[in-house]
């Protein structure tokens, strides 16, 4: 009978085999992500075997109702007899395609079709008819790192709004060593590439969690990133770990993660109770009882109108409105940040009312008001930072010697190696022993002219002036020569080094300053060489105008990095760095081709051109006689400038070291240099300014260790 009812109603049919069929689904709780693959046994969402639903969306297919069958009569003692002796299976209807409104002859008073999503159905074309075997396990290579995932944790949040206070300022090295060389150093916000994007990512995490409720991130099966397909409807939300769910069909694998609208709520709140907190610090006075009090009055009034649970409830039904607490949000906010805050602080109140019900807000906007509101709270906990840190710079210049040699002994714990300081034992040796072997008095302008011989001079003065030669031999000569063969980009400097533990041990806090240094030090040595070039070439003196003039056009050609033509002649360590020598190669003989155009009045002949270029292919690269030569005479050179700027360092009647005055340091020094480089005055000056600075500041804190006796390995 059902066979004829379902020839004559089409809407009433008996279903057959091919409803029956459905991809196995594999689920796994993911307990830990800390690994690259994640596996797990199968597990099932059904008492039935799993079985994959019949769309991209993973809805359901609502299973038919058992139809119920009246018996036409009673049953017969025989037929008793016989019923007790066998078993009779009845199989429960599969599921199908449809809807009990359907079977039952009731007409839905909806619109026909979907109310979401396509017309198009895609049970034929995408999902295999056959049986499945699932197996008992699967493996996924999901990066829990990957930047597909966004964070669970808001961008701004309590950890990283921690790095502001003031005891991780005054405990950090290398933030209190920044500080001496940068006077007007200020925290700003951070905006990289990478933390835009995350930033991003979890925010529209956030709207299409608040829009749908979906938490899903979905993954190919080689771990790549793939279009999401939502399992949100058979994967329940988890409360901690994310959920693996595996289709062998469509060859992806989700991840259901925990909700993030509750892990947000309670950082905003944390966060703003966080920024309001009064100041206090080592060198300020505590706060006054009437600040505490009303800081306790604001708390307790802000926990009673942000509940985070109550809200997370309301968004759930709906029926949570978020103009009236960011209105007391301003109002809290705008009584602590700077007046320059109250325009952002008014846009975001103004925002959130238009969430209000009979509003045009979306949930978007909502989401916007709040991100809003933590941009703000940023720059107030920036501002209160940068407050503190112009307050206490006067304590932090007086105490940085002590407190930087303080840091260094507790990184350097006795049971390891770096307690014997040999790499700074024999940096500062070497250049002991090469002031020892010089063969002529240092030159001072406050000094008579060999007053500075070095063998006859004290230790401690010995000590003092074999740091400034060290540092400076830091900068000409860096300890990993293999560093500056690399080519690097057209924006990145040179030297990169990668290997900083080459360098002393006394100098961690400087390494990157010191590479710096050391491609000024390149460059000079190139625009040295070209200027030479230039000499070179001409039959008559060159005035001094025409000298400035050819240097900054060869700055012009050559960019800011003229030390790049030193390694333009080597051969590239990969495929990679090929255009960018090909690049430097042509700027080095475009800058060439000019020096014989000024050097020859405008005249250029073909063969002078071959002649230049050759003398620079020869001599201006790495490891050249001549450019050995003149970087040594360079470096002669901006010693002698560095010790007229830093010596002498101590007091001549007391013996102390002097202070740091790094607010007039600076003073121009009376140069003297060799012929040739006149024209180099300016660039010298200002790195031996720079190397100055850095040995004040470095001697300050680590020259009573260096003056400890047997230190010097003579």
């Amino acid at each position: 009978m059902d066979d004829v009812a379902a020839h004559l109603n089409p809407r009433k049919r008996k279903a057959v085999d091919d409803d029956v069929d459905q991809d196995p689904l594999l689920v796994q709780v993911a307990d830990s992500l800390s690994g690259e693959t994640a596996s797990a046994s199968v597990a099932s969402w059904f008492p039935t075997p799993p079985a994959w639903p019949t769309s991209l969306a993973f809805r359901p297919n609502p299973q038919k109702r058992a139809r119920l069958q009246k018996l036409a009569h009673r049953a017969s003692p025989m037929s008793r007899r016989h019923s007790s002796k066998r078993t009779c299976v009845i199989r429960s209807p599969p599921p199908r395609l449809g809807t009990d409104l359907e079977d039952i002859g009731i007409v839905s008073t909806t619109d026909p079709g979907p109310a979401s999503g396509s017309l198009l159905r895609l049970r034929d074309a995408v999902f295999d008819k056959s049986p499945v075997s699932p197996p008992s396990t699967f493996s996924v290579p999901i990066d829990p790192n990957s930047t597909h995932i966004p964070p669970l944790q808001p961008p701004i949040n309590r950890h990283t709004l921690k790095e502001l206070d003031l005891d991780v300022i005054i405990r950090n090295p290398q933030l209190r060593h920044d500080l001496l060389f940068d006077p007007g150093l200020q925290f700003r916000p951070t905006s990289t590439r990478r933390k835009t994007e995350r930033a991003e990512k979890y925010w529209v995490a956030v709207t299409c969690e608040l829009e749908s409720g979906c938490t899903c991130v979905s993954f190919d099966v080689h771990g790549k990133p793939h279009p999401t397909v939502c399992a949100c409807a058979h994967v329940s939300t988890p409360s901690s770990n994310p959920i693996i769910a595996f289709s062998p069909t469509l060859n992806v694998a989700t991840l259901r993660m925990p909700s993030r609208v509750r892990i947000l709520l309670e950082e905003f709140l944390q966060v703003i109770l966080l920024v309001i907190q009064p100041m206090s610090g080592c060198v300020q006075a505590p706060p006054s009882q009437d600040r505490r009090e009303e800081h306790c009055v604001q708390t307790e009034y802000l926990r009673s109108v942000f509940d985070p649970a109550l809200i997370e409830q309301e968004l759930a039904h709906g029926v949570f409105d978020p103009s009236s607490l960011f209105r007391a949000i301003g109002l809290t906010l705008q009584g602590h940040c700077a007046p320059m805050r109250d325009q952002a602080v008014e846009m975001m109140v103004q925002l959130a009312q238009s969430c209000s019900p009979g509003g045009n807000g979306t949930k978007a906007d909502a989401v916007k008001a709040v991100r809003m509101c933590m941009d703000i709270l940023e720059l107030m906990k920036l501002d209160i930072a940068n407050h503190q840190l112009q307050t206490l710079r006067p304590f932090l210049l007086r105490t940085s010697g002590q407190f930087e040699f303080w840091s260094f002994t507790q990184r350097s714990s006795p049971s390891s190696e770096r307690c014997c300081f040999q790499k700074t034992r024999r940096w500062l040796t070497s250049a002991h022993e090469t002031l020892m072997t010089r063969s002529t008095p240092i030159a001072h302008p406050l000094y008579p002219p060999n007053y500075l011989c070095y063998p006859t001079l004290q230790r401690n003065q010995q000590v003092y002036l074999a740091v400034l030669k060290g540092l400076t031999d830091l900068a000409f000569t860096p300890p990993s020569p293999a560093t500056l063969t690399q080519l690097p980009t057209s924006h990145a400097p040179i030297p990169a080094s990668k290997a900083p533990a080459e360098y002393p041990e006394t100098v961690y806090l400087d390494t990157s300053r010191i590479l710096l240094l050391s491609t000024d030090a390149v460059d000079l040595s190139a625009l040295y060489m070209f200027l030479l070039l230039h000499r070179q070439l001409g039959s008559r003196a060159h005035p001094t105008a025409e000298v400035l003039r050819i240097k900054q056009e060869i700055r012009d050609i050559g960019s800011s990095r003229l030390g790049y033509a030193f390694y333009c002649e080597s051969p590239p360590e990969s495929e990679v760095d090929t255009d960018e020598l090909l690049k430097w190669k042509n700027l080095k003989e475009s800058v060439v081709l000019q020096i014989v155009r000024r050097a020859k009045n405008e005249t250029v002949d073909g063969a002078v051109v071959r002649l230049a270029q050759d003398w620079a292919s020869h001599n201006i690269r790495h490891g050249s006689t001549l450019g050995d030569m003149l970087r040594i005479r360079l470096r002669d050179a901006v010693f002698s400038a560095v010790v007229s700027l830093a010596y002498p360092g101590r007091d001549a009647t007391s013996g102390c070291l002097s202070s740091i005055d790094l607010a007039t340091f600076g003073r121009t020094a009376d140069l003297t240099l060799p012929s040739g480089m006149e024209a180099l005055e300016e660039e010298i000056g200002s790195l031996a300014e720079h190397i100055a600075r850095l040995a004040l500041i470095h001697v300050n804190a680590y020259l009573p260790l260096y003056e400890t006796e047997d230190f010097l390995q003579v």
